[in-house]
């Protein structure tokens, strides 16, 4: 596996490597001349070879980070336990695998074939070459390269005889300065670590500080660069052969065991990575850092320093002692708050990036040995005898603590769905079960009980479990067939998908899980009455049984492989109540009922896979819910529900975006833009996203215009505040009319206010040519807005940077939406133009009308997205930099047309006639 592009500490100038010529090439030409004894070109070869090893992998990491973080759509996939073996891992390898080729070929034009590794890689790699080398070099008459290398090779071989002998031969020169005695290939961060040690060592504190901040930014830095290259696996030919296998694969075990080798080799990798650089004769560089900053800004008497870099020690090492002391120290003796040892940014996202992997190599391993052993993943989870992984401790935990802090964010996400708990209390419950109302509204309800009644005559028919009823149901796959073969729309397919996922994500939430929740089955099921009159004598019902292990006659449960042991959690979302009987209910032991539950639309129970449970007679009516089962392990999701939405997203059969008008597709081509994702896409008619709207440049400018912007301008009611919807960014805002203002006075470029105007013509244009072609379109209302966050370091936020809203009515308490006053009632429809992505958080997102999401999108220069004013939307807390965006909101109605454009452009034509200096600009009618 590739390793680490380190600091290349000397250069031979003039070295030009060809098609021909390449580090590979030159070390075996270097072998070859060492075998005869010419040491000369031996020296001179190696060097070379060196030379353009460091060169071709310093851009190929940047080619992997380019190509993961920058490649358009490609980075927007976050790779989890939940969709590690999905589908749109491929497609975004694929995507990364041509990205990565395109900018290899672009840095290293003739070379016209890049073989994979091979043995000399590793000669490269494990330093070995240098043995070759210090002979080379001594025999030339290289004094210090030859000291050097013999060290180089010696530090990555410890102990080795001959290499000590060989020093100890060099010490005893008297031309051998203490100065050749150095590591060549010793990363820069340790370079700038021991420079902080020197400092530290003559209480130079100011010198340690300054040493030891730049090695821990280098040293993060080192990582990602390593971190980049484990992506190896990906490139054209070992990912076109890991493809040609998967497609040959029989079975899906198969191919379920090449992705785990895949990804063994990545996860490995990137755990080599951080245990390699963060290797310290007694203990953890990283954590070194942070130990040394904390005393040193201490000494310096810079408390709130000294306290983020304690926090930030107890991060990586919770438990350790004298952190704690210093905490406590801290926190008594010059009143630290807790807001001061908050851990830093940096090294949070080290610490969560690093969980993440540890916790999907731990999987990949699970996976290894899943067919010998009946055993949960969860369970391993909990395992304290735990010999498959070394893994983080958070990872051994399920379940998170419900603090109150917990209970506050779990309130938060209710109140921001409209999700209420069942019967106002949790005390019928323990906290492994749930129950809740308004997960879904009636609106989807009443869609998917179309859905059953369309896909239950296709799906599986059978009696029940009793003989009194007929069971149908069927999968979201059956349901993607049925949209295949046009007898539903896929809009309803995803509506399938989107209500099951809105369970999943509550009871995620509810559980305060620590790991991911996966789908194992998904199925859309109705039970029907039949014999009500035999019914009544003999009163049936569904037997108390478990989702996953036997009941047995003394009540205990025993798990067996075909009892699907693999099940760790059910969810019942329910879609109607006009039935009678069919109550839920949990059960004891004994099979006594214990709790009981009516059904009813958008009611959701979640619990145990393992809890006992029954549901009571039906008497009259049709019952119907969504029933999912939820597993830990990766290697039991369902896939086929991955599949359907991949195919959703891509197929032609199931998308359903509108025929776009001639004059539409003349527009996108002038500017050289394209349609990312049209209205099944996002979930909902007249509504479209459109990228390359805009160049770059076009987008800095527009920035540069933005920075002249007003705090909360366009909200009157809070002038006083930074943001009129948080408190955690700063929200400005300019008007076509103060742009023209502002460039009458001479503080903005008139070109940038001409673009700021044109480019809200275009959006207009647009979006009357998608979404109403016949009509006449007017603009109402254009603002030029940022979001900043204001403090970097609030990446838990829960609020929102923008609250679920509507452009044109006011959302009432039942989650209806009026067209009064103030609403803005005459706007139809809305355009945002994004300028940038250089943020984290911020994403847009739709919702339905009980407030559950529908579909969202990640902001980028160019970007625009185009819908019906009345739809509900939202945006995500803007966590880190600032977020701009061109927004426009349109009319049908010419009454309410913006006046300030009109006015803005004949400011721009006086400014460019000369009509009037820079102290006249009062004479514009603005």
């Amino acid at each position: 596996m590739t390793m680490p592009a380190p600091v290349f500490v000397f250069l031979v100038l003039g070295f030009q490597a060809s098609a021909d010529v390449t580090y590979r090439s030159l070390y075996q030409d270097g072998v070859d001349a060492y075998n005869q004894g010419q040491w000369s070109g031996c020296y001179t070869h190696l060097m070379d070879a060196l030379q353009d090893y460091h060169k071709y992998h310093q851009e190929m990491t940047q080619c992997w980070k380019q190509c993961r973080y920058g490649n358009g759509e490609a980075g927007h996939f976050d790779i989890d336990a939940s969709n590690f073996l999905q589908p749109q891992y491929l497609d975004m390898a694929s995507a990364m695998s041509e990205c990565f080729q395109n900018c290899r070929v672009s840095k290293f034009p003739d070379r016209t074939d890049f073989p994979e590794d091979s043995e000399i890689d590793q000669n490269f790699e494990d330093h070995s070459l240098y043995d070759y080398l210090q002979i080379c070099a001594y025999k030339s008459g290289q004094l210090e390269v030859a000291i050097s290398a013999t060290f180089t090779y010696l530090a990555a071989h410890p102990g080795h005889e001959d290499m000590t002998s060989n020093i100890n031969f060099y010490r005893s020169l008297p031309e051998a300065q203490d100065s050749f005695f150095y590591d060549r290939e010793k990363p820069q961060f340790k370079l700038s670590y021991s420079k902080a040690l020197d400092s530290y060592k003559k209480q130079d504190w100011l010198g340690t500080v300054r040493h030891m901040e730049e090695s821990v930014k280098l040293y993060y830095g080192e990582v990602q660069n390593c971190l980049a290259l484990c992506n190896a696996p990906l490139e054209p030919l070992k990912l076109e052969r890991m493809l040609r296998k998967i497609s040959e694969a029989a079975e899906e075990s198969d191919r379920k065991r090449i992705l785990r080798d895949h990804w063994s080799k990545i996860l490995e990798c990137k755990e080599n990575c951080r245990t390699k650089l963060d290797l310290l004769e007694n203990g953890s560089i990283l954590k070194e850092h942070y130990n040394y900053l904390q005393f040193s800004y201490y000494k310096i008497n810079d408390i709130k320093r000294a306290a983020g870099c304690t926090g930030t020690y107890l991060l990586i090492n919770p438990t350790d002692e004298s952190a704690l002391f210093n905490k406590d120290y801290y926190s008594r003796h010059h009143q630290a708050t807790a807001d001061d040892f908050k851990p830093r940014t940096d090294a949070v996202q080290y610490v969560t990036e690093k969980n993440k992997d540890a916790l999907l190599l731990q999987l990949v391993r699970h996976m290894r040995t899943e067919h010998s052993t009946h055993r949960s993943f969860s369970q391993d989870l909990e395992r304290h005898d735990d010999d498959t992984a070394p893994s983080p401790a958070a990872s051994r935990e399920i379940f998170g603590a419900r603090s109150s802090a917990f209970l506050k964010e779990l309130n938060d996400f209710r109140a921001r769905r409209g999700i209420t708990e069942y019967g106002g209390s949790e005390t019928s419950f323990n906290s492994r079960r749930v129950a809740a109302d308004g997960v879904i509204g009636a609106d989807q309800c009443e869609q998917l009980m179309h859905l059953a009644s369309v896909g239950g005559a296709s799906g599986n028919m059978f009696r029940g479990a009793t003989d009194y009823e007929r069971f149908e149901g069927f999968t979201v796959s059956q349901a993607a067939e049925l949209a295949r073969e046009g007898l539903v729309s896929a809009e309803l397919v995803r509506l399938f998908l989107e209500a099951s996922e809105a369970g999943r994500a509550y009871l995620a939430k509810y559980l305060n899980l620590k790991i991911n929740l996966m789908f194992q089955h998904t199925e859309l099921v109705c039970r029907t009455a039949l014999d009500t009159e035999r019914l009544e004598s003999n009163k049936p019902r569904r037997p108390v049984h478990s989702d996953n292990c036997f009941i047995q006659r003394d009540g205990s449960c025993l798990k067996r492989p075909q009892r699907q042991t693999h099940r760790d959690f059910t969810g019942l979302l329910y879609l109607n109540d006009d039935f009678e009987g069919g109550d839920f209910y949990f059960a004891h032991r004994n099979s006594s009922e214990q709790v009981t539950l009516r059904p009813k639309c958008g009611r959701f129970i979640g619990f145990e896979s393992d809890d006992y449970h029954g549901v009571l007679p039906m008497t009259s009516g049709r019952r119907c819910m969504l029933a999912t089962l939820y597993t830990f392990n990766p290697a039991t999701q369902d896939l086929a529900r991955a599949e359907t939405q991949t195919a959703l997203r891509s197929s032609s059969t199931v998308r359903t975006g509108r025929v776009t008008s001639r004059d539409f597709q003349l527009l996108l081509d002038r500017k050289g833009a394209r349609v990312s994702l049209a209205e099944d896409d996002l979930s909902g008619s007249q509504r479209v996203a459109v990228d390359s709207f805009t160049t770059e440049d076009q987008c800095r400018q527009l920035i540069r215009l933005a920075n002249m912007g007003v705090t909360s301008d366009g909200y009157e009611s809070a002038r006083d505040r930074l943001s009129p919807h948080t408190n955690y960014e700063r929200f400005t805002g300019i008007t076509v009319s103060l742009a023209a203002k502002l460039a009458a006075e001479h503080k903005v470029t008139t070109d940038a206010v001409r673009l700021y105007l044109s480019v809200s013509q275009d959006l207009l244009e647009m979006a009357r040519l998608y979404l109403t072609p016949n009509t006449s379109l007017y603009l109402s209302y254009t603002h030029l807005v940022c979001r900043t966050a204001l403090n970097d370091k609030n990446v838990d936020r829960t609020d929102l940077s923008h609250p679920i809203h509507s452009d044109n009515c006011i959302i009432q308490p039942d989650n209806s939406c009026k067209k009064v006053r103030p609403a803005y009632t005459e706007r139809d429809f809305s355009a945002l133009l994004y300028l940038n992505d250089d943020f984290n958080g911020g994403n847009f997102f739709f919702t339905h009308q009980n407030m559950t999401v529908q579909s969202s999108l990640k902001p980028k220069c160019g970007r625009v997205v185009a819908f019906n004013s009345s739809h509900y939307h939202g945006v995500r807390p803007v966590l880190t930099g600032q977020r701009c965006a061109v927004a426009t909101w349109l009319t049908l109605d010419k009454n309410f047309e913006e006046p300030g454009h009109s006015a803005a452009w004949d400011v721009l034509r006086q400014l460019d006639s000369g009509t009037f200096g820079p102290d006249e600009h009062s004479h514009a009618e603005l």
